[in-house]
């Protein structure tokens, strides 16, 4: 990986509302502010620019189907296809310090490079637990990112 920074973020509540119909996840609502963040984080306009990828409990949707919804959502373009972690393709759930783990290792960066940004106060302190710097929010990201990481 080029970058020297990967950013992961929590889908549901985090960067969208997810809307489910029928049982299944049929799109995501994302919030207002986040394509300028993802934007502004992956060009490096604050802090160094980032690689960007997702640490999501997916239940059973297919990672066909999440890349579907995320592209209609118009999300997919701004992440790593290779840093997109879905718990029900990886078999593991963000309870587990092996999820954090494995996107620290397809990330190629120590776990002090690599943030999670997610609203969940468990998930947070499972990933800060291997080392990952975390926030709980895409805004907070932002400041974090500038702050921790400014460019050289």
């Amino acid at each position: 990986m080029s970058q020297d920074l990967a950013v992961f973020f929590d889908i549901g509540d985090t960067l969208a509302s997810a809307v489910v119909e029928g049982g299944r996840l049929s799109r995501l609502d994302v919030y207002p502010f986040v394509p300028e963040v993802l934007a502004r984080l992956r060009s490096g306009e604050v802090g160094i620019p980032a690689a960007l990828g997702l640490i999501s409990n997916t239940g059973d949707e297919t990672a066909a189907t999440m890349n579907q919804v995320l592209d209609a959502a118009g999300l997919l373009s701004f992440l790593d296809a290779d840093l997109c972690l879905f718990s029900s393709v990886e078999g593991l759930d963000k309870t587990q310090p092996a999820f954090f783990t494995l996107a620290r290792d397809r990330a190629a960066l120590p776990a002090a490079r690599c943030v999670f940004v997610g609203e969940n106060t468990d998930e947070r302190r499972v990933a800060a637990s291997v080392g990952f710097r975390v926030s709980p929010h895409p805004l907070h990201a932002l400041h974090l990112v500038a702050t921790a990481f400014p460019p050289a």
